[in-house]
């Protein structure tokens, strides 16, 4: 990197790289660490632009030799990284977690790691960041998207005499889309690259204020200091609710800034002078990309519990001694090039992305072949199947899911949120035996009814493209349909409904009722002679913390999840009372063509188990996994051929 050695620099990467480790190894006091990453985006808008900058005075500016200077940098230490990962994966991971590995290492190779994270952040059953083995990936995906743009950027406004002018838009413009757009859509804000500019601009910002004004020393000191308070501040007093990137991130960002603006001689970077800051500013790349993986893998072999604060201790020397071994090993030994194997500016590029490609070939195959399950036997990977979501046996075709006898005439059609979906694999089996097809459209935390949307804006519109292609589809159709909502989700002040009236009362009975005349209108709607509709009852749930990814074996032990106390049928009985008794005045409008199940007849005797035969009958605190939902259909089985059987078949919906 063009210039001298600034000391500094390397202690923002200790306290940087730190910050994060210390925060996710949940030490209290830290909650605002994960600011060390837009610490590190201003140190990387800073260094890059003066190489960048640097090389155009010269003229020895190259796309090429700039885009091989970053493979060296980057790429050796984080395929190291993903290969570990993988191998591990592929040692403890069942199928299903390790297909998602798979994908999470297909994407950071391709530097869209942060892309896959924001799409899936959408989902309703998105993965938490404990699921994610290389979710800090997505860090290296923003700043490998900006080496693509910056430079152009540089190198298009190098010949103008504004600059400063061009970098300081550029910031503008992005801060100004993170603070409209994060009301909006938060993850995209937080993973996507445009919303971060700003930080990277930041550091630029710097170096051309270096280049203008000589700052004094005391002027020097002040600011140092200032920036240093600033991101101390911002790790020690920040949490989870600070609205990053936006107005949250400018203080930690500044701060980086002013230590960076104020130099190495004054007495802030003098704290930086010393061997362990120095040490962990060289190692803090390696660091970074090393410490998530073991957290995740120890978390996962072991148990979240057995992270006491000794093991806490151990994990960060191993961290320390990975990220030296790494940064001897495989950091240094690829960052200056081979003169004997280096015949062409273009060979190490060439080389590095045919080596891409081919480990993007491998976890690619490796997602498509369904994460190896011949790595366990078939009764393993039988059990994995039943620890899944309900909705599992689902075959996708278009934008429906089909199950039971896909060849079969149209048997049922499962409308509503996910809390029908699990129902599939109920029903699944009884309609393969009846040669039936069942079908949904699969929407997640929308509610399938008429006058009932979501206060959200973008999710309302979703939510009523939704209902409006289900009710459309539904409409001329006779098929019995089984309905299902998170009813208590619906029933609060968090959704507009359109028979909202001052003349109901208030509270929870003003809600109910409006859930009411909402699945009454529903029902209205697509009520034809012969067709038969089976309300699902309030969900059974449980108040325990399951991790579905520990649920399902793997090639090599790992820690059970915790047991979970059996949850008392009477508790459930008087839970959902109230919404039971609306959905049964509901019934008694059309006793002929509508029916209840409610799900603590069937899964409850004094008690209702969460685990069965050693099986687990949730995947979280309400949902059924395939386990819970064949539970269910066998013990209700009467009910649910009552409803297929109630209207004519629609022998003319083929798949």
């Amino acid at each position: 990197m063009t210039g001298s050695f600034r000391p500094e620099i390397a202690g923002l990467r200790a306290v940087a790289v730190l910050a994060v480790i210390l925060c996710h190894l949940n030490i209290s006091a830290l909650a605002g660490g994960f600011v060390g990453v837009d610490i590190f985006f201003v140190i990387s808008g800073y260094l890059i632009s003066k190489s960048i900058l640097a090389d155009l005075e010269r003229g020895t500016f190259s796309f090429l030799d700039f885009y091989v200077r970053r493979a060296r940098r980057i790429l050796p230490a984080l395929i190291f990284t993903i290969v570990a990962s993988f191998v591990a994966g592929s040692l403890w991971l069942a199928p299903e977690l390790f297909r998602g590995l798979a994908k999470e290492s297909t994407h950071a190779l391709l530097s869209i790691a942060n892309i896959q994270y924001w799409r899936e952040s959408k989902q309703y059953f998105a993965a938490t960041s404990e699921q994610l083995p290389l979710l800090h990936c997505w860090s290296l995906s923003v700043e490998e998207q900006f080496y693509l743009l910056w430079p152009a950027f540089l190198v298009g406004i190098r010949a103008s005499k504004h600059i400063l002018q061009y970098v300081l838009l550029v910031a503008a413009v992005s801060f100004l889309a993170c603070l409209l757009y994060l009301p909006h859509d938060a993850q995209a804000v937080f993973y996507l690259m445009p919303f971060r500019i700003f930080e990277f601009s930041i550091g630029t910002l710097v170096l051309l204020a270096e280049r203008r004004a000589h700052l004094s020393a005391i002027l020097a000191e002040a600011i140092g200091i200032a920036g240093m308070i600033a991101i101390l501040g911002s790790i020690f007093c920040f949490d989870a609710a600070t609205p990053l990137p936006g107005t949250g991130s400018l203080l930690p960002c500044l701060g980086a800034g002013a230590v960076i603006w104020a130099g190495s001689r004054t007495r802030t970077a003098t704290i930086f002078n010393n061997p362990v800051a120095q040490g962990l500013g060289a190692i803090s790349y390696s660091l970074y990309l090393c410490h998530w993986p073991i957290l995740f893998f120890t978390k996962y072999i072991f148990g979240p519990d057995a992270i006491t604060p000794a093991i806490t201790g151990i994990l960060a020397a191993l961290m320390a001694a990975v990220a030296f071994l790494m940064y001897r090993f495989i950091e240094q030994p690829f960052r200056k090039p081979n003169p004997v194997l280096t015949t062409s500016k273009r060979v190490p590029l060439l080389r590095y992305m045919a080596l891409v490609m081919v480990l993007v070939a491998i976890t690619h195959s490796t997602f498509l072949m369904e994460g190896w399950p011949g790595r366990l036997s078939a009764a393993s990977v039988e059990f994995g199947k039943l620890q899944s979501f309900g909705l599992a046996p689902c075959n996708a075709k278009q934008d429906r899911c089909i199950f039971g006898d896909a060849a079969g005439p149209l048997g049922l059609e499962v409308v509503g949120d996910s809390y029908a979906h699990q129902y599939v694999a109920a029903l699944d089996p009884l309609l393969a035996r009846l040669r039936l097809r069942g079908e949904t459209t699969v929407v997640g935390g929308c509610p399938i009814l008429v006058g009932i949307a979501p206060i959200d804006d973008e999710r309302r519109k979703h939510c009523k493209a939704m209902q409006d292609a289900i009710f459309s589809r539904l409409k001329p159709t006779t098929t019995s349909i089984l309905l299902g909502q998170y009813w208590s989700l619906y029933a609060d002040q968090k959704v507009i409904s359109d028979f909202a009236r001052n003349d109901l009362p208030s509270g929870s009975e003003r809600t109910l009722a409006q859930l009411q005349s909402s699945i009454e209108a529903t029902i209205e709607l697509l009520r034809h002679t012969g067709r038969h509709f089976l309300l699902i009852g309030e969900q059974v749930s449980n108040d325990c913390a399951i991790d579905k990814t520990r649920l399902m074996p793997g090639p090599l032990w790992h820690a059970p999840q915790d047991p979970c106390p059996l949850v008392d049928r009477d508790d459930m009985i008087r839970k959902g009372a109230d919404l039971n008794s609306m959905l049964e005045r509901v019934r008694a409008k059309w006793p002929a063509q509508v029916d209840v199940l409610l799900p603590v007849d069937y899964l409850c005797d004094e008690q209702c188990p969460v685990v069965r035969d050693g099986a687990w009958l949730y995947i979280d605190g309400g949902h059924f996994s395939v386990a819970g939902a064949r539970y269910m259909g066998d013990r209700a089985e009467t009910a649910f051929i009552k409803l297929v059987r109630a209207a004519p078949l629609d022998l003319e919906a083929r798949p």
